[in-house]
């Protein structure tokens, strides 16, 4: 593997060459969802043959845990065992879900993360209030995003069951996964690529996930990665981990990956999903191409969404 050497100045230099800044327009909010056109959808729906379904959200976590401090509230509103003996009875009950962090599957938006005081196409963060945002907010993305999307798998073309926080996910990583895949990401693919970071948690246990001190201890992707993807033209990532490596190895650039890919990039980013289901159905298949669709919910001023993205082959 390539040696971590780069530093805060290199990264700061990635963020310059990765910028899509006014490549579609001084207003634009879509980012990188703009590489996904019309075709792509209708090339996307033609690799439908089987008609398998795979849902890649995880359930909805409302246990508390080193990397869940913030569960998910979930609790009956009026249930069963009250219900009358006679005429109609009705169940129904309240989910409330913060879905950032390391726990809940999600899709951020472009109003989540800002540097130096601007977010994407130099928008002032200061647009996002205590009212939500009034600009690059979910909603961009409610219509639903739709394109082919891509499966690597990198702890498998290491040939580990997991990645190490300490040995992030590098260019020629997803080289080497797109060569053991026969398929190559291009212009406005869904990139979902898995770390085994679920794995990792169930073997060696939750603990393994937060240091003492209370810093994260989680798996993700270097920095050169930005210009991978960036020159690739992807529309959007997703993994089972939350992209950034946890602690950060800089010691200014606190969440690089974050801010390469929604500040500079404008490429929204799915966090924390389920993807065994996803890795069984290639394999046995033998494709890694499949339908991808993502439906945020529509919250107005939101700065993220739960979702449970559906794969279709």
């Amino acid at each position: 593997m390539s040696s971590n050497t780069l530093n805060d100045d290199d990264v700061r230099a990635i963020y310059e060459a990765i910028s899509n800044w006014g490549r579609w327009g001084s207003d634009d909010q879509l980012g990188t969802l703009n590489y996904i056109t019309p075709a792509h959808r209708v090339a996307a729906a033609k690799l439908i043959s089987k008609g398998s379904v795979i849902g890649l959200g995880r359930d909805v976590d409302t246990v508390p845990s080193p990397m869940n401090n913030i569960p998910a509230q979930h609790f009956m509103v009026a249930a069963g065992d009250v219900a009358p003996k006679k005429g109609a009875g009705v169940c129904y009950d309240h989910i409330g879900v913060f879905p950032h962090g390391q726990a809940q599957s999600h899709l951020d938006a472009l109003c989540h993360i800002s540097n130096n005081g601007v977010m994407f196409n130099e928008q002032p963060a200061a647009l996002v209030t205590s009212k939500g945002a009034s600009t690059l907010d979910i909603c961009e993305a409610a219509g639903g995003i739709v394109s082919r999307g891509i499966f690597l798998d990198i702890a498998e073309a290491r040939g580990v069951p997991f990645i190490d926080p300490e040995d992030p996910v590098r260019p020629e990583d997803f080289d080497r996964a797109e060569e053991l895949a026969g398929i190559t990401v291009g212009e406005g693919d869904i990139l979902i690529y898995r770390t085994g970071r679920h794995e990792r948690r169930e073997t060696v246990g939750p603990q393994c996930e937060r240091f003492p001190d209370g810093r994260g201890h989680l798996p993700g992707i270097y920095p050169d990665c930005l210009e991978w993807i960036h020159e690739r033209k992807v529309a959007l990532i997703g993994s089972d981990c939350a992209h950034d490596v946890l602690p950060s190895p800089f010691e200014e650039e606190a969440i690089p990956i974050h801010v390469g890919t929604e500040v500079y990039m404008g490429l929204l980013l799915l966090h924390n999903l389920q993807l065994e289901g996803l890795r069984e159905s290639c394999r046995r298949l033998l494709r890694n191409d499949f339908f991808l669709a993502v439906s945020p919910l529509r919250i107005a001023g939101g700065t993220a969404s739960p979702v449970n993205p559906i794969a279709l082959f």
